[in-house]
């Protein structure tokens, strides 16, 4: 299905426009607050800590944030998030305003109360999209999806290469402040286009009645059942040990290879996501059948795009290593994900997603305490190469097993499910 003829489908259109608005917003924030809490702060090492506050939430509340996913309405969570999101943001700028610069407890508590609320949102919106569009439909879904994660935030930095350094030139407190109101607002609008969505209630039967830690065992149960999806899980947990302390080198590389200020991140993330457009695009028109085989060559290549960083001091070679990755990403993503939205029931889709972000960010927090260590004790040529080489390698560990290797995406029926029907009909 073309992008076009998706975007006819309300429901799917308003969870995209959504996301659109969101995602503009945290590409402001997240660049801008990391770089504050460095120049706040005046260590590299604080920025890990951050980053620990930032990604444990997936680790302590996904699972559970799967189960309510399974057990309640999707659309009410994902609304709840939102709404807490933009609240949240508003009582950071407010303390800015008043004390002038942001307290350090605020820059560790607000990440966690973020991230916290992301980690029931992600689950419930993973498990929303198949009832959103015709089951053929979902590798040009997400690949949709992927591209607007990229454009959105493209246009956020290359805004933020120029409109938010100079607000930093002004005024450091401006800066932050405008960052993170943006950020809100962008929540609040997200807000609005989820209420239109229909109601998005899992196919659940006697399940109601559950114990939640009943539910929770009978997810993990069925995932222990599929080994293909246990074999995906444990490459994804090497995956993000191995790249999980990668922001804490970012920061400390563009303080000591290009001047420290926040052009040069926004120029390198900005680079990256138009890598991230230009394959999802790519990707969205293949009739790509072996999610397990894209999986394993488009992490490799991230790696050794993130390993070759570490001999690139001339900044637009460090910049086209960044554009190689973007490029890697939804070869490796897109189709994997597509699969497992398309063979998962969807009373075990909320779980399921749960358990893939819980170990794409909860394993972060290791790699985020010890960045900032392994960058002074080994060096930040030394970093990259770690991280690299040990994505490339968690990756091609896939190879390994014939049963991934050997992955299909079934061909798709032409059946819908009954919140399908309904997002069709609008």
């Amino acid at each position: 299905m073309s992008y076009s003829h998706l975007l006819r489908i309300p429901a799917f259109r308003h969870l995209w426009l959504g996301q659109a608005i969101s995602q503009l917003g945290d590409a402001f924030y997240y660049v801008s607050f990391m770089f504050m809490v460095q120049k706040v702060t005046g260590s590299i090492t604080m920025v890990g800590f951050v980053g620990v506050c930032e990604t444990a939430p997936f680790l302590l509340f996904s699972l559970y944030g799967g189960v309510v996913a399974d057990r309640l309405n999707r659309k009410t969570i994902m609304l709840a998030s939102d709404m807490l999101s933009g609240l949240t943001l508003c009582a950071l700028a407010a303390l800015v305003m008043v004390l002038g610069k942001p307290p350090v407890w605020s820059l560790m508590l607000t990440p966690f109360i973020l991230s916290t609320v992301r980690s029931f949102f992600m689950p419930a919106k993973n498990a929303a999209i198949p009832a959103l569009v015709p089951e053929d439909a979902l590798l040009s879904a997400n690949a949709l999806s992927s591209i607007t994660q990229s454009v959105v935030p493209m246009i956020s930095l290359s805004l933020s290469a120029g409109v938010l350094s100079f607000f930093y030139e002004k005024s450091a407190q401006m800066f932050l402040v405008t960052a993170v109101m943006l950020n809100s607002l962008s929540f609040f609008g997200s807000a609005f286009y989820i209420a239109k969505l229909p109601q998005l209630k899992a196919v659940r039967e006697a399940i109601h009645d559950a114990h939640p830690w009943t539910d929770l065992k009978d997810g993990l149960k069925y995932i222990k059942s599929k080994r293909v999806l246990v074999i995906l899980l444990c490459v994804q947990t090497g995956l993000s040990l191995a790249i999980s302390p990668f922001f804490v080198v970012y920061v400390a590389t563009n303080n000591a290879w290009f001047g420290g200020k926040p052009q040069t991140l926004a120029i390198c993330e900005l680079v990256f996501f138009a890598g991230m457009v230009a394959a999802s695009l790519y990707v969205g028109r293949l009739n790509l059948r072996k999610p397990g085989l894209c999986f394993i060559f488009g992490t490799a290549i991230v790696g050794i795009s993130v390993l070759l960083m570490a001999f690139s001091r001339i900044f637009a070679v460090f910049v086209f290593w960044n554009l190689v990755a973007g490029l890697a990403v939804p070869f490796a993503d897109i189709p994997v994900r597509t699969w497992m939205q398309s063979t998962v029931p969807d009373i075990y889709r909320g779980r399921v997603n749960s358990v893939y972000t819980m170990l794409q960010a909860g394993t972060q927090p290791v790699g985020l305490c010890l960045g900032g260590l392994i960058v002074a004790q080994a060096g930040i040529e030394w970093a990259f190469i770690g991280m690299g080489g040990g994505m490339a390698l968690a990756a091609c560990a896939g190879l390994l097993d014939r049963t991934f290797r050997k992955l299909d995406i079934a061909p798709t029926s032409a059946s819908l499910e009954p919140e399908t029907a309904l997002a069709l009909e609008g």
